[in-house]
């Protein structure tokens, strides 16, 4: 994560900025926020995307091997949503998808 913190910092251009020995410049917030970027815990909104995308991709929603055809990835988060503990489920999944993304990019 550092040496991509840092590849990332040195690809931008701060001509717009002075360097002032000793003083926090521009690329260093950008390192700064790139990495804190990287440890932080994924929002809700991410966990329920990905929820959603293992719900969609995990059965046929055609009406054919179930009893409900869904139109679309949300119309299907929605209708698991009425069997209870199956968007619980999915969401377990998901947050347990994403602490292996983040640790592999990590180390």
């Amino acid at each position: 994560m550092l040496d991509e913190a840092q590849a990332y910092e040195n690809s931008r251009d701060y001509d717009c900025c002075q360097i002032i020995e000793g003083a926090y410049t521009v690329g260093d917030a950008v390192y700064e926020a790139y990495c804190d970027g990287r440890e932080a815990l994924p929002t809700n909104a991410e966990i329920e995307a990905v929820a959603k995308r293992l719900c969609w991709n995990s059965y046929e929603w055609d009406g054919i091997e179930s009893d409900y055809a869904a139109k679309d990835e949300d119309d299907a988060w929605d209708y698991a949503g009425e069997i209870p503990g199956f968007q619980e489920e999915y969401i377990r999944h998901a947050k347990e998808m994403l602490e292996i993304a983040r640790k592999a990019v990590s180390e």
